[in-house]
């Protein structure tokens, strides 16, 4: 039988590699836990930060390829690339 994340240390772990920007050991952490459409709430939400991780570290390709069959990574690759649009626009406007 398989035992139950330690939320505590992968939460710890996470948390520490993103004050580090370190986000390949971020992913890993978060990744071992990560279940999209878990009954298991924390599962299912360790899922979400992976798909925000990964648009936070830039694996686009990543984010898109699991797009193709998972919503939350389409639905984190669409806000990303708004988000990012609009910063791109207003850098552009003259003061």
């Amino acid at each position: 039988m398989n035992e139950p994340p330690d939320w505590h240390a992968i939460d710890d772990a996470v948390r520490a590699a993103e004050l580090r920007l370190d986000w390949d050991a971020a992913i890993a952490a978060v990744s071992t836990a990560a279940e999209c459409w878990s009954p298991d709430a924390g599962k299912h939400n360790a899922h979400l930060w992976h798909m925000d991780l990964l648009a936070r570290a830039g694996r686009l390709d990543e984010l898109a390829a699991l797009g193709e069959t998972d919503v939350h990574a389409r639905r984190r690759l669409e806000r990303f690339l708004r988000e990012n649009e609009r910063e791109d626009a207003g850098a552009n406007v003259p003061e």
